[in-house]
């Protein structure tokens, strides 16, 4: 796949993958839950997977347990959608890595937050990105977070590393509940790289400002229904798009319960798939919280069984 044709690629709903676990604390990663997962996102429409994102608990797996993750995505995902590989580190030595792994055991892209815990100058973010498209032969997609990493990357920081790495910056997510900031984001860097929201409740209204799609964690539990609003948007219905908005927003709500993505893994749960709960330190939901959850996706009307989604009795 050339770099354009993956450039192409990068719209409508990107889902940051959970991590399933299983066993006595959470010991283990999960990869047959992993994998159905992976069927059950494509199944619904989804336009490309991240592995190892936010929602994917990165940070409280050992280095070998995320290079196995992305492997079973990449391998169950066939070929259907990109598979982007996240391998975010406060090291640029230990990104570098995990990229060059993701790469031979064919992921589609990389992803990465500027480093972590360290905070560096933008000379400093830029030289990071810089050695990762030096050193890792795939596109990169930046993930910006400020309310997690305690900073933000600079949208011209980025417009810079297009303009030197023409076809390399796969695109961005923008997590951020400001779409005053969003929008003077999206100023620089429109038509030179796509720009993803990472606010579940501001998909449709990111879409209108001129975002590629949106990266969401809701897309986890509800990929049809996520996917729909992207959809229903390319095709002009407007006010059925705004409907769909609307209907995933009492789960969306919950995503806040608890730590996350504790919500994430009772959502699916509901549903009929088992990923156990969060790695600690972070915990499960308590039995009020999981109890909204499972009142805000009460509608759903298919479940996820062993073959694949099915209907709800």
């Amino acid at each position: 796949m050339s770099s354009k044709e993956k450039h192409e690629k990068l719209h409508g709903i990107i889902v940051p993958m959970i991590t399933p676990f299983k066993g006595k604390g959470m010991s283990e990663v999960d990869h047959q839950a992993l994998a159905s997962l992976t069927d059950y996102l494509i199944e619904g429409g989804i336009n490309a997977l991240m592995v190892h994102g936010t929602s994917g608990e990165f940070l409280l797996q050992t280095a070998e347990e995320r290079k196995a993750a992305i492997g079973t995505v990449v391998k169950n995902s066939k070929g259907r959608v990109p598979v982007i590989a996240g391998i975010s580190e406060g090291s640029t030595m230990n990104a570098i890595s995990l990229g060059q792994h993701a790469e031979d055991i064919g992921a589609d892209a990389v992803l990465s937050t500027g480093p972590i815990y360290y905070k560096t100058s933008d000379e400093g973010l830029f030289a990071h990105f810089s050695s990762i498209l030096k050193e890792v032969n795939l596109p990169l997609m930046i993930y910006n977070i400020p309310s997690w990493i305690g900073y933000s990357v600079p949208a011209a920081l980025i417009k810079k590393l297009e303009d030197q790495n023409p076809g390399r910056i796969y695109g961005i997510k923008f997590t951020t509940n400001d779409l005053e900031v969003f929008l003077e984001y999206l100023r620089v860097i429109r038509g030179a790289v796509p720009l993803t929201i990472g606010s579940d409740a501001l998909i449709l209204s990111a879409l209108q400002l001129g975002a590629a799609g949106a990266t969401i964690g809701s897309a986890n539990v509800l990929p049809a229904d996520t996917s729909r609003i992207y959809q229903l948007f390319t095709e002009k219905k407007y006010e059925e798009a705004m409907v769909a908005q609307r209907k995933i927003d009492g789960f969306v709500q919950t995503m806040g319960l608890g730590t996350f993505p504790a919500a994430l893994k009772e959502g699916l749960k509901y549903l009929g798939l088992d990923c156990g709960v969060p790695r600690p330190p972070l915990l499960p939901l308590n039995a009020s919280e999981a109890r909204k959850v499972k009142e805000s996706l009460s509608w759903k009307k298919t479940s996820i069984g062993s073959s694949g989604i099915k209907s709800r009795k």
